[in-house]
């Protein structure tokens, strides 16, 4: 051992200093690296909120846009700044107590307060709206978003078997026709069944022409006792689809907008159907937005801890060369999950 410990202490400074490049040299593995952008993270179980928390690396640069362009509710502007949003609830329904007490309660005040502060800070002139209560709350969520600056004095409301969530719209610009459908039937296993929230059509003129905005709200992903959920969305969405083909039938220049929650993710049946063959006649095609950080989901189910891209605006050739990409996005406000389960999706049409 003793040539060994002369060696050592004799050459200890090249020793020591080779293992020190070694060590600088080295890389970790490319497949094991954290991402630059972290995923959204939820808050820790011991805190008792069930909400996720997004992680902004830089909120200087990750803060979400703001609406610079048209005033709130501007109904002369050549741009069109169009929302779509589920608003989780916007009605009175019955909720379970602790000791399995039922109680019949509007939406908390506090989400309807978060909201508004969304919409209005991303100035819409069109709204269109998924899980809206009566016309009485429509209306309510109209006078709340004018008593804090966002005027929306034209509105339509409609819906189909369910008599609970509905669909609505509110817009500056005037509506100059519906042809909104609340009784669609299909077949399943030779029952027929309703359209369960029916389809919103409605026409406002923009600046290049009179335009449909056609509201879908999809069967939820919860299962049904007595049909398949995922053939109840298909069939859904073959409606929708029949219903935007009979305008383009009519008038193969129709501008259409389809819009909503699908309740199912862009590589599934329904939604194919909805988008029809590429490069046909009436194919629609998909307004494809990020939010801030890059990333593409709209909806957070918190039972089984999943973000899914669920809210989707398609559109015709005949109107797609008119958005402006840069002001379309999907809207990451810090407190979108004090409003709802669902992120609202922005595409501004006029260039």
């Amino acid at each position: 051992m003793r040539p060994l410990t002369q060696f050592f202490f004799k050459n200890a400074p090249q020793v020591i200093l080779g293992a020190f490049f070694l060590c600088s040299s080295c890389k970790g593995d490319p497949a094991s690296k954290a991402p630059d952008k972290p995923e959204p993270a939820e808050t820790p179980a011991e805190q008792g909120v069930n909400m996720p928390t997004i992680i902004w690396e830089n909120p200087a640069e990750s803060a979400p846009a703001e609406p610079t362009e048209a005033p709130a509710g501007d109904s002369t502007s050549k741009q069109v700044r169009f929302m779509a949003y589920n608003l989780k609830n916007y009605l009175t329904m019955d909720v379970y107590l602790k000791g399995g007490v039922k109680d019949s309660r509007p939406k908390a005040d506090e989400e309807v307060a978060a909201l508004v502060d969304i919409i209005i800070k991303q100035k819409p002139q069109i709204l269109g709206i998924c899980e809206i209560g009566t016309k009485e709350d429509l209306a309510d969520l109209q006078s709340r978003l004018k008593a804090a600056g966002l005027d929306l004095p034209h509105s339509h409301h409609t819906g189909g078997m369910d008599l609970t969530r509905r669909l609505g719209l509110l817009s500056a610009r005037p509506i100059a026709a519906t042809n909104s459908q609340d009784h669609l039937s299909f077949k399943i296993n030779d029952e027929e069944l309703l359209m369960q929230r029916g389809i919103l059509d409605v026409t406002i003129d923009l600046p290049n022409g009179p335009t449909h905005f056609i509201g879908l709200h999809l069967k939820s992903k919860r299962p049904s006792n007595s049909f398949d959920e995922a053939e109840v969305r298909l069939n859904e969405a073959r409606l929708a689809k029949a219903h935007c083909d009979a305008i383009i039938e009519k008038d193969p220049a129709a501008r259409i907008v389809l819009y909503g929650d699908m309740n199912d993710t862009r590589k599934t049946p329904p939604l194919a159907i909805m988008m029809g063959r590429n490069n046909s006649n009436n194919s629609l095609e998909d307004a494809f937005v990020k939010d801030s950080r890059g990333h593409l989901w709209t909806h957070y189910w918190s039972y089984q801890q999943q973000y899914s891209r669920f809210d989707f605006v398609l559109v015709s050739k005949t109107i797609k060369p008119e958005i402006d990409w840069k002001k379309s996005y999907i809207v990451d406000s810090p407190n979108w999950f004090e409003a709802s389960d669902h992120r609202p999706v922005i595409v501004t049409f006029g260039k």
